[in-house]
């Protein structure tokens, strides 16, 4: 049952709204709400702060079950919430309310007894401690049962258990020891033939571009037929920032001009990896190029094309332990594999390689003059000047011995 509450008609103020507290403080628990708004926002403010001086009461009743049982702190935090969320609903109720008439703000009193009010909190305390007790002795029970389970798991597993335990360190020791000798093997290789790391890979093997940049600003390449003398191509190149390379390039047959490329190359990867180091790049080319007089057809008319784009992409792999590098580049007219080995590196470095360039053009309109779909071209490049000018002799398109002279400034 709710009691009524005392409506104060007088236009003296009350002694609580004239003080904000009460005459017997000591007797009772109370709380004070003032509110230009309304009389139901008073009240609620009366709760809130009839609720701190519960609070405070609550906390020094838990704490005295708590020093006096030993309980946890995560249950007296519990318990204080418990029983401060059911008594703000139990027996809380406006005692009084005032209102004043010339500035029109409302007061609230709640005033209860604090004796029957503490019977009230021991009460629920005691409550919340018995439900507590027994969910610990119902908690400790499961825990309990849960021990003895797997006590009699174990021991009716413990023969299966140790041969797994037996099997997994056996493995764990192949592991480790499988990566202790690759480390190893990488220290020893990085410790012996970490230094071929260090230079940079020429950008060109017979006739294919790699994934580096040209060492100068800019490159100039001649090429020219031995067995058949006769100029065979020219190039030049400007790069920027070791990062972007702009080439233009023409290609002679028979003395006549039939092939004409302009490419940017863009850097994309630069010898990522501690070991076995990787560069990528790609590439968009726009060319143009003639069919080439096919042997036995020379009768036939050159065909011209159209300016043509297509984009490409180049890789290398060095792999130190051989001092050698493996190199792709692939666009829609041709797919390259590359393969340079400096094998007197630990005396002339990367003055001398030898290498090998596999060819595979899907296209007839790219072939040598005798339509081969496949080509193999080795070679021998050398290092005359570092990064300055270097010389490729190499057997190209399955009939020409090409001398390539590369100057970079």
């Amino acid at each position: 049952m709710v009691k009524p509450v005392m409506e104060s008609e007088e236009d003296q103020q009350p002694y609580w709204v004239r003080e904000m507290k009460i005459e017997d403080p000591e007797a009772c628990y109370f709380g004070i709400g003032m509110s230009k708004e309304s009389r139901e926002d008073a009240d609620d403010k009366a709760r809130v702060e009839f609720s701190k001086m519960l609070e405070v009461q609550v906390d020094a009743r838990v704490q005295h079950e708590i020093n006096e049982k030993g309980r946890k702190v995560s249950e007296a935090f519990q318990m204080k919430n418990t029983v401060m969320s059911k008594m703000i609903l139990r027996g809380i109720y406006v005692s009084e309310r005032w209102t004043d008439p010339e500035s029109g703000i409302y007061y609230s009193l709640i005033r209860v007894n604090k004796d029957d009010y503490n019977k009230l909190i021991e009460e629920e305390i005691a409550r919340e401690a018995a439900r507590q007790a027994a969910l610990n002795r119902y908690e400790e029970k499961k825990r309990e049962e849960s021990i003895r389970h797997q006590e009699s798991m174990v021991k009716l597993d413990s023969a299966q258990t140790a041969v797994k335990l037996t099997e997994k360190k056996q493995k764990d020791e192949k592991r480790e020891a499988r990566k202790k000798r690759q480390k190893e093997h990488m220290e020893h290789i990085a410790r012996v033939y970490g230094e071929y790391n260090t230079f940079q890979p020429h950008t060109c093997l017979a006739d294919m571009k790699n994934a580096e940049i040209d060492p100068g600003r800019h490159t100039l390449s001649v090429k020219g037929a031995l067995n058949r003398p006769g100029f065979v191509s020219a190039s030049y190149s400007v790069s920027m920032f070791r990062l972007l390379n702009l080439s233009l390039t023409m290609g002679m047959h028979r003395n006549r001009l039939d092939r004409q490329d302009a490419t940017i190359k863009f850097k994309i990867l630069d010898g990522i990896g501690k070991i076995y180091r990787v560069s990528a790049a790609i590439s968009f080319s726009q060319y143009l190029s003639t069919l080439p007089r096919i042997q036995g057809f020379d009768g036939l008319k050159d065909v011209s094309f159209h300016h043509e784009f297509t984009v490409g992409g180049m890789m290398n792999l060095s792999i130190p332990n051989l001092y050698s590098t493996a190199c792709l580049q692939a666009d829609k007219r041709r797919v390259s594999l590359g393969w340079i080995v400096h094998p007197l590196y630990m005396h002339l470095e990367e003055h001398l390689g030898v290498f090998v360039q596999v060819d595979y053009y899907p296209q007839p309109f790219f072939r040598n003059p005798y339509g081969d779909k496949w080509q193999l071209q080795p070679g021998i490049q050398f290092m005359v000047l570092p990064d300055k000018l270097y010389t490729t002799l190499a057997y190209e398109d399955n009939h020409l011995f090409n001398l390539n002279l590369d100057f970079h400034f």
